[in-house]
């Protein structure tokens, strides 16, 4: 397996934590939905749909990268157990393109897997660009778009769906810390649950004073992961660390 972390240059867009339903992008008028597909384990596959709001053919490619999370950080490798149908399309304006994710193993039984879908726009040529000798001076534009997506074994369940039992207002398996990397601060969330957990709003809290990590998305800490984010200049730890959660505000353990 070939292990993989995004970087993003001059003139493409990475949309990596999308809030809305469905996903619009102006640039391209492309409209993505479901933004938080899963197939469950009494399913073989799920449906994605991507809508063209354009006036002009949209070129789409579509990957699904294994996810995991090392060293504090997101990782992506190149897997076959689940795949998109059709990777690449063409879509007329105005019309819709149905792409099937479909699992090809079994995940094991009881477990929540992740990926991410990666959908690229493919720039068309200019009229005349395939036939000139002497590149243009020009900036094209790209758009990327990445969906996470979680697939369960038998028996597994998506998070919406399991209670919180927890009666201390903390939020089970998650943990926190301040780490110091050089004169960089990070906090680091640590997850040992069962499941993903998607924190927003993110922030220390101290009686009536609140110092803010995140107003919205923070991003996710995967089963069995730690991830960690640098820390926005002059927030450092005080109180609790309060988060939202599954549309629900929650404290984190400090470690």
């Amino acid at each position: 397996m070939r292990i993989m972390r995004f970087s993003y240059v001059i003139g493409v867009l990475a949309l990596l934590s999308l809030l809305a339903s469905p996903i619009s992008a102006m640039a391209s008028s492309l409209l993505i939905w479901p933004i938080y597909p899963v197939i469950e384990s009494d399913q073989q596959a799920s449906a994605l749909w991507l809508e063209n709001q354009g006036s002009q053919p949209a070129n789409m490619q579509l990957r699904i990268f294994a996810w995991s999370q090392e060293r504090g950080d997101d990782q992506y490798q190149t897997q076959q157990s689940v795949v998109g149908s059709p990777p690449m399309m063409t879509i007329a304006p105005g019309e819709r393109q149905m792409v099937r994710l479909i699992r090809q193993a079994v995940p094991p039984v009881g477990q929540e897997q992740a990926y991410r879908i990666i959908i690229d726009e493919i720039p068309a040529l200019a009229p005349g660009n395939e036939v000139q000798n002497t590149p243009r001076a020009a900036v094209k534009l790209q758009m990327r778009y990445s969906l996470p997506l979680f697939v369960y074994g038998e028996g597994g369940i998506p998070p919406e769906r399991v209670a919180n039992h927890s009666n201390s207002g903390f939020y089970p398996g998650l943990s926190w810390r301040v780490i110091q990397q050089g004169e960089q601060a990070q906090l680091e969330i640590q997850n040992t649950g069962q499941h993903h957990v998607r924190l927003s709003q993110v922030a220390f809290k101290q009686g009536e004073t609140r110092a803010e990590v995140s107003a919205g998305l923070l991003g996710y800490v995967l089963p069995g992961g730690t991830r960690r984010w640098l820390l926005p200049p002059g927030v450092r730890p005080m109180g609790e660390l309060h988060a939202q959660i599954l549309g629900e505000s929650h404290r984190v353990l400090p470690k």
